[in-house]
């Protein structure tokens, strides 16, 4: 599973990487968060009607960056054993058009 889900904001912060990260109604993040024990402050969601996946804003600890990295490759798995095979579709399709978004100067933020 070499696609990503989740997209580093980098914005200038002591305590904090933030991120943009792909999940569900049902939130199948926030169960793996609280396994690995990692703190997560959440901010906006975006969601397009009809999709099964919402895009969601997330502040963690600079010194949990490798258990939130860990936690994304988890929340791939635990994506395909819910049945949302389409999840990896969904994620390429919506990081490439963020990242054209940031190629075209129209994101408010820099996306790395």
């Amino acid at each position: 599973m070499d696609y990503k889900n989740y997209i580093e904001i980098r914005k200038i912060s002591l305590l904090y990487y933030q991120y943009y990260f792909v999940d569900t109604g049902e939130y199948l993040a926030d169960g793996i968060f609280y396994q690995n024990r990692i703190t997560v402050r959440y901010g906006a969601e975006f969601v397009r009607e009809g999709t099964r996946y919402r895009f969601i804003f997330c502040k963690i600890r600079k010194k949990d960056r490798s258990i939130f990295f860990k936690s994304m490759e988890e929340l791939k798995k635990k994506m395909l054993l819910t049945g949302h095979g389409d999840y990896e579709y969904f994620c390429e399709r919506i990081i490439t058009t963020m990242k054209r978004w940031k190629d075209s100067g129209n994101f408010p933020n820099k996306v790395v």
